[in-house]
């Protein structure tokens, strides 16, 4: 299968941040999926390109990072974990099904209350000290609680390119997006015509 080598990194197509999230598992539906946070230096690294964490944050989690290695790789496996559920509930909510979030809803009885708002590099975002491991996942999860609980829930679609399946928030006016990506739309259009053409015998 061809995949497009932009898609080794991290592409944000999602709409909301913890779709982007959900759409860290590259390839999700192949049996060769690719992690695309493996540790939490690149958890760390995502949330800075997303925009989740400013640059004086994700320096300060580095450091206590470092002061935990061992912790870190507990808490990437509950980040793996976590993702596995969402995933499977935006799966749900495409197929027009209302998710067991007994997970989500206990990831999200821990967070503490949104902190207030900080000027980064020309964005806005939330003012976390870098102090706690976990605070690379409260954006996910914050971003996952507004999520469920407006419409959006009800206009979660996936990408139905070969092998994709990313998600997005389908904002189209009839609901009627196909890729993530004109990226993933031109390569199953070519795939299908491909197809198409051997099975005519051209």
């Amino acid at each position: 299968m061809s995949r497009e080598p932009a898609r080794s990194e991290f592409k944000f197509f999602g709409g909301r941040v913890c779709l982007d999230f959900a759409n860290s598992l590259n390839w999700r539906l192949t049996d060769a999926p690719v992690e695309l946070i493996p540790d939490y230096a690149a958890f760390l690294c995502w949330s800075e390109r997303r925009g989740t964490l400013s640059k004086r944050t994700v320096a300060a989690l580095r450091e206590t990072a470092a002061a935990g290695e061992s912790e870190t790789v507990v808490f990437m496996a509950g980040v793996h974990g976590l993702r596995a559920d969402l995933i499977r509930g935006a799966d749900d909510l495409g197929a027009g099904k209302l998710p067991d979030i007994r997970s989500i809803n206990r990831a999200i009885s821990c967070l503490p209350p949104q902190p207030a708002l900080v000027e980064d590099g020309g964005r806005f975002v939330f003012d976390l000290d870098g102090a706690n491991l976990q605070q690379p996942l409260w954006p996910v999860l914050w971003s996952l609680s507004a999520m469920l609980a407006s419409d959006d829930a009800h206009r979660i679609g996936s990408c139905k390119a070969h092998g994709c399946g990313w998600f997005f928030v389908d904002e189209s006016p009839n609901h009627s997006r196909l890729w993530c990506s004109d990226g993933c739309g031109n390569r199953e259009r070519v795939r299908r015509s491909y197809a198409k053409r051997r099975g005519s015998g051209d």
